[in-house]
């Protein structure tokens, strides 16, 4: 377990990949984001984006799934505080998304056992062309007594 004191600024952490698929993504809109551009490729072939994208809700939580297996699962992490969060593209269906997250800045607060960590994290689509752009301010935990 990586703890506060163990985070440094410019510390990098990979993300694996996830294809997202057309089924994906209507599953996911007809739920949460029942928009057509999201639920119906007819409709959306007509619309601003010739064809079916991703919500971006959808996108975002891909983000969190690739962001917990490359960096949440190995740092004791508290809480998110606040989001930045920029959708630059759309995600398409067949989309293989991968990307990074980088350490801002680690301000240790010693006095409360924890640490505010900045992290800013880039998704990237196929083409190495980002997608989405999240600064996460979390809470770390300082390394134990």
């Amino acid at each position: 377990m990586l703890y506060a004191e163990d985070l440094a600024e410019g510390q990098t952490f990979s993300f694996g990949i996830y294809t997202i698929s057309e089924a994906e993504i209507l599953q996911f809109a007809q739920q949460y984001d029942p928009v057509a551009i999201h639920t119906d490729p007819v409709a959306a072939a007509a619309g601003p984006f010739e064809g079916l994208i991703a919500s971006g809700f959808n996108t975002m939580a891909i983000y969190q799934r690739l962001v917990v297996e490359a960096v949440w699962n190995k740092v004791a992490g508290l809480v998110g505080r606040s989001f930045e969060v920029r959708l630059v593209r759309p995600v398409r269906p067949g989309t293989a998304l991968t990307g990074q997250a980088q350490i801002h800045s680690v301000t240790l607060r010693p006095e409360r056992q924890n640490a505010v960590v900045v992290l800013k994290s880039e998704l990237v689509d196929d083409a190495r062309q980002p997608v989405l752009t999240i600064t996460l301010d979390a809470l770390v935990r300082m390394r134990p007594a």
